[in-house]
Parts: structure tokens; sequence; C-alpha cells
């Protein structure tokens, strides 16, 4: 693979394959190496205009916002009240 991810420049083309009701797409070992990931990471996906955007789970933020929904539910006839 001649072009780095590093450069925005990278491409590749992959199938989609069924695997089980799912279906997954492969990512080359050169990618995941450039983006410190590897298989069994977890990765949260998103659907863009023109595509999907994989990016690695940030276990800390993921812990934050769990906090932050606690708190808004406890919270919210409270936040409510304050921006009246």
């Amino acid at each position: 693979m001649s072009s780095s991810y590093k450069d925005k420049s990278a491409l590749f083309e992959t199938k989609l394959r069924k695997t089980g009701s799912a279906v997954g797409a492969t990512i080359p070992a050169e990618f995941l190496r450039q983006l410190n990931m590897q298989a069994g990471d977890k990765v949260n996906v998103r659907i863009e205009e023109n595509g999907i955007k994989i990016v690695k789970s940030d276990p800390a933020f993921e812990a934050d916002m769990a906090l932050y929904d606690v708190i808004e539910d406890r919270f919210a006839p409270a936040f409510k009240k304050l921006s009246e």
C-alpha cells in the first residue's frame, strides 16, 4: 500500500461480506496500524451524508456521557426552571 492514511489520500476497496445475520467489511492491517486499532477493539460507527465514519471508542468519553445522561434525567426540571 503506497499511500498513508495520515496524508488523507489513502483509499482502498473492500467487499461487504455476510457474517451470520450481519454484514462486515475488512480493513487492511496497515490502516489499522496507522489508526492504532486492532481486531477486537470497540468502535463507533456513524452514518454520514455520503457514507459511514468509524472511530475507535473512547471508554472515558463513554463514561462521561453516561454520567451526563444520569445528571440530565435527574435534574431536568431544575435545568428547565433555571433557563426560564
